[in-house]
């Protein structure tokens, strides 16, 4: 009897444990298919932003384009016809737009592209409990003035006679044209980065000395070899960040004060300029020459042969220095401002002042100018007396060109 009742509790246990492993198990199943789902959900919410980011990214090399960034976007989103299609996560959809963020610069007409993914992703497990699918969504924004490069820049200025002289070539006392081309400048720094981007200032005619940079300049500095052509080293303390500029820095301040004096001589002052981004460059790092003149070379330094290209062919030595720098890997934007001018020789080139002999062979300054920049892209031109900003301005939105960043949602 005893036997008896210790085999049936015996038998009462064993179908206890049966059920307790039963339920166990359930419950395992069910946390593992859980985090079959999670996991597949959470692999879907990577694979979309990671396509968002590439998206936007892409499509913001391509600013202050509209048009071609939002179609660059989409080749590298999840679009029927893009490099990320992610089939494998149901049905995706997206929206690329692009927009101006006040809160950056160059927004000409965008500044920023943002691209949204969503996608229905199904569930394996959870539509046992009526769960079947989730929706996830990812979003990126992308703008072309965040992944600024690091640039040497070196800019090189004409301060000659003509700056000082209207468009019918009188004299104008109140010298507009300089004060066109320092307020561009100005307006130019104030879009590139400190931290990043170096700039330095050189300018023709050059100066008697560092110290006298601000005096009005004479044809005489030409002929000496001790007269500098570059008045302000490289230097990044021009602003203390992007739109921000330091007043009395040595770029700041000299820019204000130039004056305007002299005959035109090219050669030499891109010669500098290169010598200085030699010198001070940093290693690794993109070296440019911004080349500004609004005339044709005609004169050269006296230490130089009569006989000499420097002296007879000033605007093709300009461009025979040019192409030394440009071999070197520096890339050379050019503005020439005001060609038209109608002061007899803005447009004409000549050695020995503006009425002296034509260049041989004849040369133009439109056409040395546009040879001493490194493409056509690079060339800028600006015929009659007017705004440079937009042109200064041109060329900080191509130093940014490529260099886009990724940006926080909320910056929108």
């Amino acid at each position: 009897m005893r036997l008896h009742t210790r085999l049936r509790r015996r038998t009462d246990e064993d179908g206890q444990t049966i059920v307790l492993v039963v339920i166990a198990m359930v419950a395992l199943l069910a946390l593992a298919a859980f985090a079959i789902d999670v996991g597949y959900v959470y692999y879907a919410h990577r694979s979309l932003q990671a396509s968002a980011d590439a998206a936007a990214l892409a499509g913001a090399q391509e600013l202050p384009d509209a048009a071609v960034a939002k179609a660059t976007a989409q080749e590298f989103g999840t679009s029927p016809a893009g490099k990320n299609q992610l089939n494998n996560i149901g049905t995706v959809s997206e929206t690329i737009i692009t927009k101006c963020l006040t809160s950056l610069p160059g927004c000409d007409p965008a500044n920023a592209v943002v691209a949204e993914e969503s996608a229905q992703v199904p569930t394996f497990f959870a539509r046992v409990l009526g769960v079947s699918s989730f929706n996830v969504k990812a979003k990126a924004t992308a703008c072309s003035y965040c992944g600024v490069k690091p640039l040497d820049i070196m800019v090189v200025v004409d301060r000659t006679g003509s700056m000082c002289m209207d468009h019918n070539g009188n004299n104008d006392p109140a010298c507009t044209d300089m004060n066109k081309e320092k307020a561009a400048l100005k307006e130019f720094l104030s879009f590139l980065e400190p931290a990043r981007q170096r700039v330095g200032l050189a300018v023709f005619p050059p100066a008697t000395s560092v110290a006298n940079r601000c005096s009005t300049p004479s044809d005489s500095n030409y002929n000496s070899t001790s007269s500098p052509y570059v008045v302000v080293p490289l230097s990044s303390n021009y602003a203390s960040k992007t739109g921000v500029l330091n007043s009395s820095s040595q770029l700041v301040s000299t820019i204000s004060c130039l004056k305007a004096a002299g005959n035109t001589s090219y050669a030499v002052a891109i010669e500098k300029a290169q010598a200085e981004l030699n010198l001070h460059g940093r290693s690794g790092v993109q070296k440019v020459i911004v080349f500004f003149s609004d005339g044709a070379a005609n004169t050269g330094p006296s230490y130089y042969a009569s006989s000499s290209p420097y002296r007879k062919q000033p605007c093709h030595q300009g461009v025979t220095s040019a192409g030394g720098v440009k071999t070197g890997g520096t890339i050379i934007y050019s503005i020439g401002y005001d060609l038209n001018a109608l002061d007899g020789g803005a447009n004409t080139c000549r050695y020995n002042g503006y009425t002296g002999p034509l260049e041989v062979p004849a040369i133009s300054a439109y056409s040395a100018l546009q040879q001493i920049a490194s493409s056509l892209d690079n060339f800028y031109v600006e015929p009659s007396s007017g705004d440079l900003s937009t042109v200064y301005l041109a060329i900080a939105a191509d130093f940014s060109r490529g260099a886009s960043g990724l940006i926080g949602n909320e910056t929108e």
